[in-house]
C-alpha cells in the first residue's frame, strides 16, 4: 500500500500511500450513493480544519462502538497507548504538542487534531482508509507503523523515520497543513482547474478537476488521484485495472460515519446552538431569518462545526439580500438565482446599501454558485402568484397588467420566491379603478373603487358579475385590508352621470325607484365598467322583480319592493299581459326596503276596522272617494277587505276620486264604466276635478269614445253642457243642429247635477 506523493518541496516528498485496496465493510443502512461524490469538493474546510471536532472521550466512544470485541493477542485501536514526545510549534502549522507517558489513542488524535487544527473525524477516517485501523479487531504492529501512510512513496519503501502511531498522525496533521499555508507550492492547487489522474498508471489518464477549496487540494496533494466510474458504480468494492481508491474512501467513509462531507463549506452552526453562519473569508455573517437561510441553499448544507473553530472568525453584519461578487458587482438573490442591481438606489428600494456593512462579499467560487439572471427592476413577481412594486423600502402588490399599467410602471417583472421580499413592510395595493378583486387562496371578493374596498357576500361573485375580465386578479388578504373598507357590495352602481344600475350577472337594470335601506352604498364606477354589462330593464315603480333562489315577485313601489299576493295582482300591474319580471341579484332584493304584501292596483280596499274605502291607485297611492258612483263610473268595482298594515303602506291622495281622472297630460271624465278623453278644447265644459292615475293604473282604464258637449241622463234627456249649464234640448230635430253628428254621451245623474239646469238649448 504506497503512494506517490506530488509535493514541490523536495524534503516533504515522503507522505502518505492512496492506491489501497477497497476496505471491506459493510454498506451501512444510510450508504453513500456514488453519483453524490464531486472530485471537485471532497470535503468542506470547515469540516476538514475543525481542530475541535470531537473531544478525547467522543473520540474513545466512537472507537469502541465500532470493535465491540478485540480478538486475543491484538490490541485495537481503542485499547492502544503510547507514550508521546513533545513536538514544537510550527508557526502558521501546528502549536506544540507535550508529549506524555502511555497516552491512549484516543486521546492522542483528539490533542494532534487540536494543536494542529485537523478535525478529529478527519484523522479518524483517514486512520480507517489507510490501515483499517479503526473497525479492525486483529490490527498488527505493522498497521499501527504506518497508520496514516505517511512516508510511503509509491517508488520505494517508508521512511523510518515517519514510523510509529503518534508519529503517522502528527505527520500526517502537519503535513495538511502545511499543503494549507502554502497552497501555490503544490501540485494540486484550489481555486484553480487541475488535471487529476485517475490512477498511477499514466496510461489511465486524468481529468480536469476545479478544485474548490483548501481541504480538496490537500487530499489530492496528499493522494494525488480521483475514482473513475468505475469506481463510483461499485462504491464499496472493486472498480476496474485504472481505479484508484484512496479519495474515494475517504469520502465513502466520512459520509457514511459523519453525514455529508460538504455541509460547513459555507454555512456552519455549533452542536449546542443552532445560530447558523454564513463563512466568507475569515469573518462569519449571522443568518437571522429562515427565510434567507432558503435562499442561501447553493451554498450548500449547512455543517456542524466546534464552537473553537467558529470563535476563530471574525463576525460581522448579519447577511441581507445584497451579495457582492470580487468584481464588485452586487447582486440580489433568491431561489438559486442571482440578479444584479443597477444602481445603489435601486439596492435602497429592497431595503439593502451600497455601504460596506450593506452586503456580504463572497469568493468567486461563493458567488459562481448562484446562477446569473436579469436585473434587478422595481417590480417582482413570486412564485405565489403576487407582484409586488418595490420602492422606497416598501413592497405594494400589484393587482394585474392594467394597474400597473394606470400606475405609469413599465410592464413586466422577475419571479421570484415569496421568501425575497418577505422582510419589506408591506404598502397599500396599487388597483385599478371600477375592478373585481379575489382574496388570493380563497373564494372570497371584493370590489374596489373610488379608492375603497367594498366585500362581496360569500358565493356572491356569479350574481354580481364577478367574473372574467371584471376580475382583475387576486391579492393578498393583507393588501386588500390596507385598502379601506366599504360597505358590503350590493351590485348597485352609479355611472360618472349619477345613472344607478342594479348588477346580475352579465347584465345591469336601471334602476328608477327609491331609495335603499340606510347604509346601503350606491358605489361610483367607471363607463367602461358599466359597459361590461348588457343593459337588461328599467326597474321603475311596477316593475316585477324576483331572485334566482326564490319564487317570490316583488313589486317595485315608490319607496320600497312589496311582495305581490297573487296572480291577479300581477295581472292588475301587467295591464292585463304576459308579466314581465326581471330576475335581480339577492342583494338587490336585501337592499330594499321591503313593505307589506302588495295591493291589487284598481281594486277598492278597507281594513277590518275603519269603513273607509280607497281606490288602490297602481303602485303611487290610494285615492279616498266620497261615494261608490265615482269608482263604478270609472269602471272599478271589485270591493276587497285587507289588514291595516297593507292598507297604511299607501300614501293617501290629496285629491279625492269624482267623475274626473287624469293620465299624464290627457284628461278623462268617468262615465258607465268607462273614461272618455276630453279634448283640450272643451275643458271649459267639464268643471270637475282630475285625479292622477298613475301609468299602472291608467293601463287597466277602459277607454271609452271621446267626450263632446253632449250628454244624456237616465230618463233619456239630452243636453249639451255650456259653462257650469246644461240645458235642456226638446227634440232630435234641435239635438242634430247642435251636434252636427257629435255624439252624445250617457252620464249618471248625479253627474249631470253638478250642472245646473239652464234654459232650452
Amino acid at each position: 500500500m504506497l503512494r506517490k506523493i506530488a509535493l514541490t518541496f523536495a524534503a516533504l516528498a515522503m507522505v502518505a500511500t492512496i492506491i489501497v485496496a477497497p476496505i471491506s465493510q459493510a454498506t451501512p443502512a444510510s450508504a453513500a450513493t456514488g453519483s453524490d461524490f464531486n472530485p471537485g469538493n471532497i470535503i468542506s474546510d470547515a469540516l476538514f480544519y475543525d481542530g475541535s471536532a470531537s473531544s478525547a472521550a467522543q473520540v474513545q466512544t466512537f472507537l469502541d462502538s465500532k470493535v465491540s470485541n478485540c480478538k486475543s493477542g491484538y490490541t485495537c485501536l481503542k485499547d492502544f497507548r503510547q507514550n508521546t514526545t513533545t513536538r514544537s510549534d510550527s508557526a502558521g502549522r501546528c502549536a506544540t504538542y507535550t508529549g506524555a507517558p502511555n497516552e491512549r489513542a484516543s486521546t492522542i488524535i483528539a490533542r494532534v487534531g487540536e494543536v494542529c487544527g485537523i478535525s478529529q473525524k478527519v484523522l479518524l477516517v483517514l486512520l480507517e482508509k489507510e490501515q483499517s485501523l479503526v473497525t479492525s479487531s486483529s490490527p498488527t504492529t505493522s498497521r499501527y507503523t504506518i497508520a496514516t501512510g505517511f512516508g510511503c512513496p509509491d517508488t520505494s519503501v517508508c521512511d523510518s523515520q515517519y514510523f510509529g502511531f503518534f508519529n503517522q498522525v502528527y505527520s500526517a496533521a502537519l503535513q495538511f497543513k502545511r499543503y494549507a499555508a502554502s497552497p501555490k507550492s503544490f501540485n494540486h492547487v484550489a481555486g484553480k482547474v487541475n488535471q487529476v489522474r485517475f490512477s498511477p498508471t499514466a496510461a489511465c489518464g486524468s481529468s480536469a478537476v476545479f478544485i474548490q477549496n483548501a481541504a480538496t487540494a490537500g487530499l489530492y496533494n496528499y493522494t494525488p488521484y480521483q475514482p473513475n466510474a468505475a469506481a463510483l458504480a461499485n462504491l464499496y468494492g472493486t472498480g476496474d485495472g485504472c481505479s484508484a481508491y484512496g479519495n474515494r474512501n475517504f469520502w465513502r467513509m466520512y459520509t457514511d460515519w459523519y453525514g455529508s462531507t460538504t455541509g460547513g463549506a459555507n454555512l456552519v452552526r455549533t452542536e449546542s446552538n443552532s445560530s447558523v453562519y454564513l463563512i466568507s473569508g475569515s469573518n462569519k455573517f449571522p443568518v437571522t431569518s429562515l427565510s434567507t437561510l432558503e435562499a442561501l441553499a447553493p451554498l450548500g448544507p449547512v455543517g456542524i462545526v466546534s464552537t473553537n473553530y467558529l470563535a476563530g472568525f471574525g463576525t460581522k453584519q448579519a447577511v441581507s439580500r445584497a451579495l457582492r461578487s470580487p468584481g464588485g458587482t452586487i447582486y440580489f438573490y433568491d431561489a438559486g438565482i442571482k440578479l444584479p442591481f443597477l444602481s445603489c438606489n435601486q439596492l435602497a428600494d429592497y431595503g439593502q446599501s451600497c455601504a460596506a456593512d450593506g452586503y456580504v462579499q463572497l469568493t468567486e467560487e461563493q458567488i459562481a454558485s448562484f446562477v446569473t439572471g436579469p436585473n434587478m427592476s422595481s417590480v417582482l413577481g413570486t412564485t405565489t402568484g403576487s407582484r409586488y412594486y418595490v420602492k422606497a423600502g416598501v413592497k405594494r402588490e400589484i393587482l394585474d397588467d392594467a394597474s400597473q399599467t394606470a400606475a405609469g410602471i413599465p410592464l413586466g417583472y422577475n419571479v421570484l420566491t415569496e421568501n425575497a421580499v418577505s422582510a419589506l413592510p408591506l404598502g397599500a395595493p396599487i388597483v385599478r379603478e371600477s375592478v373585481f378583486a379575489q382574496s388570493r387562496g380563497t373564494q372570497k371578493f371584493s370590489f374596489l373603487a373610488g379608492g375603497k374596498r367594498y366585500p362581496l357576500a360569500n358565493g356572491a361573485a356569479g350574481a354580481l358579475g364577478a367574473t372574467g375580465a371584471r376580475v382583475g386578479g387576486a391579492l393578498s388578504e393583507a393588501s386588500l385590508n390596507l385598502i379601506a373598507a366599504g360597505s358590503t357590495f350590493s351590485g348597485l352602481v352609479s355611472d360618472p352621470a349619477g345613472k344607478v344600475s342594479a348588477l346580475h350577472g352579465e347584465s345591469r337594470a336601471i334602476w328608477a325607484a327609491g331609495p335603499f335601506k340606510p347604509g346601503t352604498s350606491v358605489v361610483p364606477v367607471s363607463n367602461a365598467f358599466i359597459a361590461s354589462y348588457s343593459a337588461q330593464a328599467t326597474l321603475a315603480p311596477g316593475a316585477l322583480v324576483k331572485t334566482a333562489s326564490n319564487g317570490t315577485v316583488y313589486v317595485v313601489m315608490q319607496s320600497d319592493i312589496r311582495p305581490i299576493s297573487s296572480w291577479g295582482a300581477m295581472l292588475a300591474i301587467s295591464a292585463g299581459s304576459e308579466p314581465n319580471i326581471v330576475e335581480v341579484s339577492e342583494s338587490l332584493v336585501g337592499a330594499s326596503p321591503q313593505g307589506p304584501v302588495a295591493l291589487t292596483a284598481g281594486s277598492l280596499y278597507r281594513s277590518p276596522d275603519n269603513a273607509t274605502v280607497y281606490l288602490i291607485n297602481g303602485v303611487t297611492n290610494k285615492i279616498p272617494f266620497s261615494s261608490f258612483i265615482f269608482t263604478s263610473e270609472a269602471g272599478f268595482t271589485d270591493f276587497l277587505v285587507t289588514t291595516k298594515e297593507r292598507l297604511d303602506a299607501y300614501p293617501v291622495s290629496e285629491t279625492l276620486l269624482t267623475f274626473g281622472v287624469s293620465c299624464g297630460p290627457k284628461k278623462y271624465v268617468s262615465a258607465g264604466g268607462t273614461v272618455h278623453e276630453i279634448p283640450s278644447a272643451l275643458l271649459p265644459t267639464f268643471p270637475i276635478t282630475f285625479v292622477s292615475l298613475d301609468t299602472f293604473s291608467c293601463k287597466n282604464l277602459k277607454i271609452g269614445t271621446v267626450a263632446t258637449a253632449f250628454v244624456r241622463t237616465s230618463d233619456g234627456s239630452i243636453y249639451q253642457l255650456v259653462g257650469t249649464e246644461r240645458k235642456p234640448i226638446r227634440s232630435m230635430q234641435r239635438y242634430a243642429e247642435l251636434s252636427r253628428g257629435a255624439a252624445w254621451l250617457d252620464v249618471s245623474d248625479a253627474f249631470a247635477n253638478t250642472y245646473k239646469v239652464g234654459p232650452a238649448a
